[in-house]
């Protein structure tokens, strides 16, 4: 499928973006609700507000929960053979970034509003944080290990999310001939689920 006019003209239109990353707030790595308690106030909730941003420090955190690094080069989720072939990218109303767990930074790869192609129903595309759970099929071939990764991820995305007062919802509904393409993914890089977040 090709990419409409409107999202080619924007894609090429940044193609001499700085490479520049952001750097988001020290994740708060300590502290916070019980386990126990958070697990049981786990839940998928739609009813985002658009309007209500998420702050950065909630992003650094939760983007830390997700992928973040905790000791010797690990990550907070476990991989098959350690291949670590997830990266987790960040779909806001202004841009896509790619997220740096090594020294907690977001590069930006297209500048944008994309939220349309990154969630079919509409509090998706209305979203504030849209994160987007990508796995390298070189690192790792197996999709059954791939699911593995990507699901622990969200989860740790969820338990955050309940603990810290967020709305979430995990979903396989996107474009998935679109979003690789805006995200201008090599054909070895791989959307497995997009997750909505937000007030």
């Amino acid at each position: 499928m090709k990419l409409s006019k409107t999202i080619l003209a924007a894609v090429i239109s940044v193609s001499s973006l700085c490479a520049c990353a952001e750097v988001l707030p020290t994740p708060q790595t300590t502290g916070g609700m019980p386990l126990m308690d958070a697990m049981s106030k786990r839940m998928s909730s739609r009813d985002i507000d658009p309007d209500q941003p998420v702050t950065k420090q909630d992003l650094s955190n939760m983007l830390w929960a997700a992928w973040g690094i905790t000791h010797d080069g690990k990550h907070t989720v476990g991989t098959a053979m350690n291949r670590q072939e997830l990266t987790v990218y960040v779909i806001t109303p202004t841009e896509i970034s790619r997220y740096n767990p090594e020294d907690g930074t977001l590069t930006v790869v297209v500048k944008g509003d994309f939220r349309e192609v990154a969630g079919q129903q509409e509090f998706a595309k209305q979203a504030p944080i849209n994160l987007a759970f990508v796995v390298d099929t070189d690192k790792q071939k197996s999709t059954e290990y791939q699911g593995y990764t990507v699901g622990a991820a969200s989860q740790n995305v969820y338990l955050y999310c309940a603990a810290s007062g967020l709305k979430t919802v995990v979903r396989g509904m996107f474009d998935h001939d679109k979003l690789p393409q805006v995200m201008q993914l090599p054909s070895n890089k791989r959307v497995v689920l997009v997750q909505s977040v937000g007030h």
